[in-house]
């Protein structure tokens, strides 16, 4: 009798398709914890550059508050915040910020960063891989008069 047409032989053969079977669906598992894992990571990285550059951006908001109340003209200056936070060397000290933040978290560098002034917000706004993250703050100074 041949090892593989009795019935011993036809439950190896069984037998090994199932582990083969198995092992595929194993493989595939680990594929999708592998990717689920990478989109997580992403999301970390990704709400962590904006929450930096949110920081960022509310240091140069409460800085612009501080050199008004500071002030001895009279009358007192109004505050630029909307200038401010729009000015280059906010916006890059956001994005240099964020990408820091990024990086350490397993994603990667941050192009840039909009930083926008209105309806009585602070607006941060930044892309990493194709995806966009907001934060941002109460302002009243940016409020529509």
């Amino acid at each position: 009798m041949d090892a593989l047409t009795g019935e011993r032989g036809q439950a190896l053969v069984v037998a090994v398709l199932f582990l083969a079977v198995a092992a595929l669906v194993i493989a595939g598992l680990r594929l999708a914890q592998d990717q689920i894992l990478a989109v997580a990571r992403e999301h970390r990285a990704g709400e962590a550059a904006a929450e930096a550059a949110t920081a960022i951006a509310a240091d140069a908001y409460a800085a612009e508050l501080q050199r008004v109340a500071v002030s001895t003209a009279s009358p007192r200056p109004t505050p630029d915040v909307a200038g401010v936070l729009s000015a280059s060397g906010t916006r890059e000290s956001a994005r240099v910020a964020a990408t820091d933040l990024s990086v350490r978290n397993g994603g990667g560098a941050i192009a840039a960063v909009d930083v926008l002034c209105g309806r009585g917000n602070v607006d941060v706004a930044l892309v990493l891989n194709g995806r966009t993250y907001r934060a941002g703050f109460v302002a009243a100074e940016c409020s529509q008069r």
